[in-house]
């Protein structure tokens, strides 16, 4: 018969502890072996759990109040799963260090900021981390440069003021003068501080058509501009790292059709990305106080996504000036260790949010 390693036998037996002290926390009844097949979701057969039952009362961290009843918590097992409990709420020091650098090497992009977190939630969770920003037809701009490139060739460099940064060559129909890109620059910095993407191209063609002349040979910059502001696609706003984790789950997932679906779906980005900007909805409007906001936990079935029945979503928006830019957070197996992920996402979403106010600042 093959013998587990210790390593993965304390485990199992520590996972079970910590799920039995929370059911008897939560409901104040006696746990059997019958409700931890039939609520516990550990894929562990009824001999096996009777087996480490057994133990856990032979070390003193249960106890069987009559032969025929399920096992309570003793003082010793309440004070396994308080300290569990304060372990998991603080980050690991080399976790937390690793965080803090690769948020000091700031980045003129947020892109670069949501990449990275991405990657830090998947390495730290070991499951799959993702970041959805704001769709950027929301987004207000603060800022639009037009950069010359030689020839009819210009950079054009858009900021929006919560740090979305893009930039595209654009090619024109004549070559401009340096005097008509500065005048030009300005005028936009002017006009579009403040508007929103989506609207920002028809006011500024409109104050345009307002002034003098010497600005019709600039419509059609202007237009090159906005045009390329308009075809910005979602995808961009949704990093996700770490999806081939999720095979470490399959059994959790189901077979290997559903496996595939929920691959697929990941790899398109559509389906979860519109599931991610209802979660942002639910914190719309203004929240100067986001200390009374939690993560959110969906198992299973609640994400309202087929191919996600087998496994727990936990989110939390980021913000600026108060309201949801953004969500982050962890996909995984529904066994993971809720309090420490919840924890993690929590102090990321902070850090986000931290980043931007920080970088509104410098900028400003």
């Amino acid at each position: 018969m093959r013998q587990l390693q210790p390593k993965v036998a304390q485990k199992r037996k520590r996972d079970l502890l910590q799920w039995i002290i929370h059911y008897y926390i939560k409901n104040s009844k006696p746990v059997s072996s019958s409700i931890i097949a039939k609520e516990s979701g550990i894929n562990l057969s009824s001999a096996t759990v009777r087996n480490i039952l057994q133990e856990l009362e032979d070390e003193g961290f249960l106890k069987q109040p009559h032969s025929s009843s399920g096992r309570e918590p003793t003082d010793k097992g309440y004070r396994f799963y308080v300290d569990y409990l304060v372990e998991i709420q603080r980050l690991a020091s080399s976790e937390k260090e690793r965080i803090e650098q690769e948020y000091s090497r700031r980045s003129d992009e947020l892109d670069t900021l949501l990449i990275e977190t991405s990657k830090l939630l998947s390495h730290i969770s070991q499951g799959t981390g993702f970041v959805f920003s704001a769709p950027a037809q929301e987004l207000t701009l603060k800022r639009l440069e037009l950069v010359p490139m030689g020839g009819r060739n210009i950079l054009g460099i858009m900021v929006s003021d919560a740090g979305f940064v893009r930039h595209w060559p654009i090619r024109i129909s004549f070559e401009p003068t340096e005097q008509q890109l500065s005048i030009l620059n300005r005028f936009l910095n002017e006009r579009a501080r403040g508007i929103k993407i989506k609207d920002a191209q028809a006011t500024i063609l409109r104050e345009l058509r307002e002034l003098e002349k010497d600005f019709d040979t600039m419509r059609s910059l202007v237009t090159g501009l906005f045009d390329r502001v308009a075809s910005l696609n979602e995808p961009d706003t949704l990093y996700i790292e770490g999806a081939d984790q999720m095979l470490a789950h399959a059994s959790d997932i189901g077979d290997i059709p559903t496996l595939q679906r929920l691959m697929r779906m990941l790899t398109e980005k559509k389906t979860f990305a519109a599931l991610l900007e209802r979660e942002m909805d639910k914190e719309g409007g203004l929240n100067p106080s986001r200390s009374l906001t939690r993560p959110r936990v969906k198992i299973g079935d609640e994400t309202g996504i087929p191919e996600l029945s087998g496994l727990s979503l936990i989110t939390q928006t980021y913000d600026y000036r108060g309201r949801p830019v953004g969500v982050l957070g962890i996909l995984g197996s529904k066994r993971m260790e809720y309090p420490k992920m919840m924890s993690l996402v929590d102090y990321l979403s902070e850090r986000i949010s931290s980043y931007l106010k920080a970088w509104e600042e410098v900028e400003s």
